[in-house]
């Protein structure tokens, strides 16, 4: 395995983290405090790939912090004429003031009680996959088609953010879920029970289950077909 297959699969974890408490917001923090680790790793991983002798410690044997790993990113990529490097360092932005926001969860007691909403959270692993693409193209798809059920949650947190903005998103993608089976067995009586997209054991067992097969009723509604 490819220490990107090795990411992908930490990311996956964080996303199944996500959607095991989405309805009450149990994992908000927690998967958005992920999310950002795995910002960080990413940049680092796609340092190294570009230049194995790249180091995450500075002169004196410290690690680099955060920023600076997103500014030599961003510097690579310039240096390199990436044509997406504009919209790179848009991300870049964006996953630096979150880095701001999430160290203020541990360096200040009074600020335990700082909340993270679910937007925060779905733009968070949207930029993420779209940062993932950008810096590692092809390679970045392949790693995502063989995380467990990775692509399958890549499309419905893009549904989700979309939802936020056309809210008859969140209607369709739960007429599917829906009727969807918990299982194989179950796929001649759809409809016994009772689903709604926010209903996260039977979201996690859909996904589970569903597949190619769910993506592809999924994948249009984001086309907006």
């Amino acid at each position: 395995m490819t220490q990107l297959t090795y990411l992908v699969d930490e990311i996956c974890a964080g996303v199944e983290i996500y959607y095991s408490g989405r309805t009450g917001g149990q994992y908000l923090k927690t998967a958005f405090i992920l999310c950002d680790d795995y910002s960080e790793l990413m940049s680092k991983l796609y340092l190294l790939s570009e230049n194995p002798a790249w180091s995450d410690r500075n002169d004196r044997g410290r690690f680099k912090n955060y920023h600076q790993v997103k500014n030599q990113t961003e510097a690579l990529v310039r240096a390199k004429g990436t044509p997406d490097r504009d919209t790179i360092k848009a991300i870049h932005d964006r996953m630096k003031g979150r880095r701001d926001r999430r160290n203020k969860f541990f360096h200040s007691a009074d600020l335990l009680d700082l909340s993270v909403t679910l937007r925060m959270c779905l733009e968070a692993f949207v930029d993420l996959f779209d940062y993932g693409s950008l810096l590692f193209d092809a390679a970045w798809t392949t790693a995502v088609t063989g995380a467990r059920n990775l692509e399958t949650y890549e499309l419905l947190l893009r549904l989700e953010r979309d939802s936020l903005s056309d809210p008859a998103l969140t209607d369709k993608v739960m007429a599917i879920l829906g009727q969807w089976p918990r299982n194989s067995s179950s796929a001649r009586k759809l409809g016994i029970q009772i689903a709604a997209h926010p209903q996260d054991l039977h979201l996690r067992l859909a996904v589970t289950n569903g597949g190619a097969a769910l993506r592809a009723r999924l994948r249009p509604l984001l086309a907006g077909s």
